[in-house]
């Protein structure tokens, strides 16, 4: 679980997974008597610790304080993980505080180890209030993901064709007219 992992524990014991189907598919889930109350069964998880985390912020500084949209899980991530990429909408001069975060997640410059500033990083997904998802994009790609063929011809033509993500997007531009004409 990603809650031991982010607290360095050896393992997490939960309740919620005891009458799941969940025991059946995963073997490394184990259900163990909890030793401060003899005869309560636990499902004990062991800790989930990811090499890398990647966060796409609305806003980063320099030193690697960042904040990315509402209340999410993406502290616990990122101190669960070994190595922590920020990639923001925008670099910001100055450093940002725990004050500017409002509903949103800072994620300080201590748990972060890479920043960089990334303009419609989350393309094709949507960014809050920064920008929508690309409908045509995510059908395009759902299209091509149904055969081992198209997903290939996907890729060679939005992540292995491109030198950047400056490159990506003006492919991404140019699918789009093709969409429209």
């Amino acid at each position: 679980m990603i809650q031991a992992g982010s607290m360095g524990l050896p393992f997490l014991a939960v309740r919620g997974l005891l009458h799941s189907d969940i025991l059946t598919y995963r073997p490394d889930l184990l259900v163990q008597e909890n030793p401060f109350n003899p005869g309560e069964r636990v499902v004990v998880a062991q800790p989930i610790r990811p090499d890398v985390a990647v966060f796409h912020a609305l806003k980063a500084d320099h030193w690697g304080n960042a904040i990315t949209p509402g209340h999410r899980d993406d502290l616990m991530m990122a101190r669960a993980a070994r190595r922590v990429i920020v990639t923001a909408e925008e670099i910001v001069d100055g450093e940002l505080s725990r004050r500017a975060v409002g509903d949103d997640t800072f994620l300080p410059a201590l748990d972060v180890d890479v920043v960089a500033q990334v303009p419609l990083g989350a393309h094709p997904c949507g960014f809050g209030v920064v920008y929508d998802r690309d409908e045509d994009h995510c059908q395009e790609y759902l299209e091509a993901a149904k055969s081992a063929d198209g997903f290939q011809r996907y890729l060679e033509r939005y992540v292995y064709g491109v030198r950047d993500h400056a490159e990506y997007l003006e492919r991404v531009d140019a699918a789009a007219r093709e969409h429209r004409r």
